[in-house]
């Protein structure tokens, strides 16, 4: 049965490592049904303030994850993304897949035979010091309900 969710390439991952990591999915069985390399204006940025709309309203407001949202995605570029719908036809649950192949949030974290273990090496920590999201390369749907909402959004880049 062919699944579908949605991956995103973060502005880290264009730092001479996206065609690995792109490797990387293929090599594990995932097609790219749509991708669209963007360069992050505004336009871009207002998609990805509605993206990560869940993530913004479940953090302390001291927090400020469109603040540091901006300082990691769009100030001192240029920055590039690439959202993408990617495919699966394997036995397993193509959302549980990508997690494991993609690692935990924080890289210090992920395992080393994961996309954020072998291409990231920012923690929190970091990322806390220096006022901004932590580098960690891609995103991953974490659920079936999200992948859907997230394809939708991302929709008319792909067009």
């Amino acid at each position: 049965m062919k699944q579908k969710t949605f991956m995103m390439l973060k502005p880290d991952a264009f730092t001479n490592q996206y065609e690995e990591i792109l490797k990387d999915l293929k090599a594990h069985g995932l097609k790219i049904e749509k991708q669209v390399k963007l360069e992050v204006d505004m336009d871009v940025m207002k998609t990805l303030l509605d993206h990560y709309k869940g993530v913004i309203d479940s953090m302390d407001k001291a927090f400020d994850f469109p603040g540091k949202l901006f300082n990691s995605f769009y100030y001192d570029g240029p920055h590039y993304i690439m959202p993408m719908m990617i495919t699966y036809e394997g036995n397993q649950d193509i959302i549980e897949y990508t997690r494991a192949l993609v690692g935990k949030t924080n890289p210090k974290d992920a395992g080393k035979d994961t996309i954020r273990g072998k291409y990231s090496h920012d923690d929190y920590e970091q990322a806390t010091k220096q006022w901004r999201l932590v580098n960690n390369v891609i995103h991953a749907s974490d659920s079936h309900e999200s992948a859907e909402r997230e394809l939708a959004i991302w929709r008319k880049y792909f067009e």
